[in-house]
């Protein structure tokens, strides 16, 4: 047991963090994601109309709606919940290194939380990943809790609460984003460890009765709201648009060598902050110590309850990365338990080969030191670019916007259809006369011949597949960019005017 004084550290991490997050608040609505969210606070929340898209993130919608209720403003609503909730995380992530290894480790992992880039980029954005890391990382820590006492006592009946806990912080956690139902399997080998020492029927019981009861508070309302058939009607349409037709399933994916690659450098270059072509040289450093800490770690450590539960999340959440959705923001909610493992190798260097020399600890903190620094350095310089420069997408809206009259303009777009519609919705009407939603060049010019007056400009975003086929006919006018780390996607488009005859 640990009495209070032994969570001060822990307390104050979470306030350290949340106040290097106000310090960076993002200014954008950037992405279609997050203007179906902000739509949903400030025109209603409806999924049928995507605000927000389907499920609807119901749990990350009703938080942002009271402050929302508060603020009066979507997006500082929006991304005050995952400022909020990204640093509140901090406390369970730091029991769970504690519980797993020690104080010690615990409070580095707490700091590379902290400074890690992609965690703290995120934040910053209108979206729910930052927001949910809160549900997986407690719910994880539940299931390793009931692990624990079960492993010291066999009679002990806190294990069954805690996995009901668990399941309850998983099932809310599903609200946040569908994504989690990778960490299914790791309640299933919670509850199969717990069902060697403790009565099956009662593992079944509390594990279930706290993942319906998660569920139902959200999809419960959900169904009752937009009747169980519209509700069925929208899964099977988004399930069809995000899995099978324009999603980044692999079933999606042409070149399987490059999806892994993407896939890698998500995780490494992105999500922990490592070296990369593009990158500054300083990367060099942390990458340098990562890699060094995960030597130590996997040399000094043996196969426990700890690694065997370690495993029981990592392996099914990387084959839902490499099978179903391999984008960033899926991808780092592996960080908070890399940082863990990064932590514990850390530590290992100094019990195993630095405490017994004579500037040991002086070089062990040396080496923190400028793996912390070298990250925050890193990480202050994303979130200040997303900050305070605009993004490539909302470049491209304020071009076109003050240099062309919508009477005599088509803009031909992909996702910028729906960032038209929050920032410019005087473009936008029913009829598509001056922003149209297409993905394909052929549809350009199906659209361009139907029409009996053709506008005086037509314009092309970069997004367009096919644009190869026509590039005689397109004229660059002109082009947008934003560092690559700061917008995973879309962080270089260009606007093109279409000549149709």
């Amino acid at each position: 047991m640990v009495s209070f004084q032994g969570y001060i550290i822990p307390i104050i991490a979470v306030f350290v963090c949340l106040f290097t997050r106000f310090l960076y608040f993002g200014k954008y609505i950037d992405e279609w994601d997050s203007v179906n969210f902000a739509f949903g606070l400030s025109k209603g929340y409806d999924i049928l109309h995507d605000q927000p898209h389907f499920p609807g993130y119901p749990v990350y919608m009703f938080v942002s709606w009271i402050w929302y209720k508060i603020l009066g403003s979507d997006i500082q609503s929006l991304v005050f919940s995952g400022v909020l909730f990204s640093s509140l995380a901090v406390f369970p992530l730091y029991e769970l290194s504690r519980r797993m290894f020690s104080q010690e480790v615990a409070i580095l992992t707490a700091v590379l939380y902290i400074v890690n880039p992609q965690v703290w980029l995120q934040a910053e954005k209108p979206l729910s990943d930052a927001f949910g890391l809160f549900f997986v990382i407690t719910a994880i820590l539940f299931f390793y809790m009931a692990l624990e006492h079960t492993h010291e006592d066999t009679q002990s009946p806190a294990s069954l609460k805690y996995l009901g806990w668990g399941g309850v912080l998983l099932g809310l956690g599903l609200g946040v984003r569908v994504t989690y139902l990778a960490l299914l399997p790791i309640m299933a080998y919670t509850a199969y460890q717990l069902s060697q020492k403790v009565c099956g029927r009662k593992v079944v019981l509390w594990g279930l009765s706290g993942l319906a009861l998660g569920v139902t508070a959200w999809l419960g309302y959900l169904i009752i709201r937009f009747t169980p058939y519209r509700f069925y009607k929208k899964f099977l349409s988004h399930s069809d648009y995000h899995f099978y037709r324009e999603g980044n399933s692999i079933i999606t994916t042409d070149d399987y060598g490059e999806r892994f690659y993407d896939i890698f450098h998500n995780l490494s270059a992105h999500s922990l902050g490592t070296w990369w072509t593009d990158t500054p040289l300083l990367r060099a450093v942390p990458t340098i110590i990562l890699v060094v800490s995960l030597a130590y770690y996997f040399l000094h450590e043996k196969w426990n309850l700890r690694n065997k539960f370690l495993m029981a999340f990592f392996i099914p959440y990387f084959l839902w990365i490499a099978l179903i959705q391999d984008a960033i923001r899926q991808i780092m909610v592996l960080v908070p338990f890399l940082v863990i493992i990064v932590s514990a190798g850390l530590w290992y260097i100094f019990t195993s080969h630095l405490k017994s020399k004579r500037y040991g600890t002086v070089s062990f903190l040396a080496i923190v030191l400028a793996f912390v620094v070298s990250q925050l350095i890193d990480s202050v310089r994303i979130v200040s670019v997303n900050r305070n420069e605009e993004p490539p997408s909302v470049a491209t809206i304020n071009y076109i916007t003050k240099n062309y009259d919508k009477h005599d303009t088509k803009f031909y777009c992909l996702n910028d259809w729906r960032l038209f519609q929050y920032y410019a919705p005087e473009w936008c009407n029913k009829k598509n006369s001056h922003v149209y939603f297409v993905s394909r060049m052929s549809g350009v010019l199906k659209d361009l011949e139907r029409l009996k007056k053709k506008p005086g400009h037509i314009l092309i975003s970069s997004k367009l597949f096919e644009r190869g086929r026509y590039k005689e006919r397109l004229k660059k006018l002109a082009e947008f960019k934003r560092n690559r780390y700061c917008v995973a996607d879309y962080n270089w488009l260009a606007l093109y005017r279409f000549e149709w005859r």
